[in-house]
């Protein structure tokens, strides 16, 4: 079964961390751990370079950014294949960076 781990992180909290307190290489080691279960992955630029589509009735707007009052955004998205949702759950629980962090996990539709 696949599903996606959703990163979610507080900005509010994350902006602030020096890169110690972040340990970008202990999140490799992570990464590396997960090997062969790790179907697609993609970790994502910051919500300044966003930009956000929305509709009007049927018309679309487009506005740079993310909408002001997200506190949360998106800094990656993990697709594991493992044999349970808890096994997907338990992954999660592992990621080492947890300031300001919030993982998601979701079953994949397929079909």
């Amino acid at each position: 079964m696949k599903y996606a781990m959703v990163i979610l992180r507080d900005e509010e909290e994350w902006q602030p961390l020096n890169p110690e307190q972040l340990d970008f290489e202990l999140t490799a080691g992570w990464w590396a751990g997960l090997k062969g279960k790790v179907t697609a992955s993609v970790r994502l630029g910051s919500r300044d370079q966003s930009t956000t589509v929305t509709w009007r009735g049927e018309q679309p707007v487009v506005t740079d950014g993310p909408y002001v009052e997200a506190k949360e955004t998106v800094g990656g998205i993990v697709v594991v294949d493992v044999d349970s949702a808890r096994e997907a759950v338990e992954l999660a629980t592992t990621f080492p960076n947890r300031v300001g962090i919030r993982i998601e996990v979701r079953p994949i539709l397929e079909g």
